[in-house]
């Protein structure tokens, strides 16, 4: 009975789950060579431009912009002058194009390859404008400060190009296909930021990466990342479970579901709490996004995950790299758990 009743929900899986399978083989078939991630990056982008403009600003971009904003106005990490780092920046540059309008910052904006979608800026810049006021007054920003930051945005949407963009505003951009940040300075940035881009880079690779990251701030500099870590198939099958892929060992995730399109290296919170420690990073604060996952089968790895692992759907951390160590008498009045950032909204 028992074994018939295993067979019968296999079956059901298999049969509402045909959007997750659909779209693992057609990412599989875009992985093939360089021409097909080519064509997949070509009709991607239009698929989301169209998406994007026709669906506006959605909120959670506001939940990420009042998020950044507040860690570093109460943690007090960025001065005039500083240097920031956008990891990942993708589409639209939300995280650089947020501090750079209420921060007098150079920033460097970070990809491996050109993913931009000047349309879709365009759209949510113009929609941002409307917010900024909001955000100005629940983060308690004086208004000449907001006023300001309307000025520069009202630049920004004048530019004709992502060229013209970044000559107003004072940003550079750089493509380095091997993804290792080997073309940036060392102890040069303030604020090395991403938001839904680590769960993209290489498992293999995130030990040196990350070491690599710290090497980049200076001493004292500070990292916000939010990491996504859900199955990225269940966005496209919602009738999968958001951990749908705990159920595959590596061997079998890699045979039957990755690609390089659409790759999530499947690491969960504790290894991304443990990698940054390993990178010399302290953790300052951690946000968590969680629902209740109820019994997901676990396999390999998965299996040693406490149920609030399990139950996490996305990790907001905060770290900051430590500075060398001066002697002196009495103790540091720096306190670690003063050191804040707002809750965000699920991916």
């Amino acid at each position: 009975m028992r074994s018939r009743h295993a067979r019968l929900v296999r079956r059901s899986e298999q049969y509402t789950m045909w959007k997750y399978a659909a779209v693992a083989a057609a990412s599989r078939a875009f992985s093939l060579n360089s021409s097909t991630r080519w064509v997949y990056r070509r009709l991607g982008n239009v698929a989301l431009t169209r998406m994007r403009v026709a669906d506006g600003l959605p909120e959670r971009y506001v939940d990420r912009a009042r998020r950044l904003l507040a860690a570093c106005e109460t943690n007090r990490i960025l001065r005039p002058g500083d240097a920031v780092l956008e990891l990942g920046t993708g589409w639209v540059h939300w995280e650089a194009l947020v501090l750079r309008l209420f921060h007098d910052v150079e920033i460097t904006l970070y990809d491996v390859w050109d993913n931009r979608l000047f349309t879709a800026f365009r759209c949510y810049a113009d929609q941002l404008d409307d917010h900024l006021d909001d955000l100005g007054e629940e983060l308690g920003f004086d208004p000449a400060r907001v006023r300001t930051a309307h000025e520069r945005l009202g630049a920004a949407r004048s530019a004709r190009t992502f060229d013209e963009l970044y000559d107003t505003l004072g940003m550079r951009y750089v493509v380095e296909p091997s993804g290792m940040l080997e073309e940036l300075p060392e102890s040069h940035y303030a604020l090395v930021v991403s938001a839904d881009v680590l769960e993209h880079v290489d498992a293999a690779t995130l030990p040196a990466y990350l070491a690599r990251t710290t090497a980049l701030l200076r001493p004292g500099g500070w990292s916000l990342h939010q990491i996504d870590l859900v199955d990225h198939f269940h966005y496209f099958d919602p009738s999968c479970s958001p951990k749908h892929f705990y159920r595959y060992d590596t061997a079998t995730w890699r045979r039957r579901w990755d690609s390089s399109v659409q790759y999530v290296n499947r690491v969960q919170r504790p290894e991304w709490l443990d990698l940054f420690e390993a990178a010399g990073l302290q953790l300052r604060r951690e946000e968590r996004v969680s629902e209740p996952m109820g019994d997901v089968p676990l396999a390999g790895a998965f299996r040693g995950l406490a149920q609030e692992d399990v139950d996490c759907l996305q990790t907001i951390l905060l770290h900051r790299r430590p500075e060398p160590a001066v002697p002196h008498q009495g103790t540091s009045t720096e306190n670690p758990a003063a050191a804040t950032i707002a809750p965000a909204s699920r991916h």
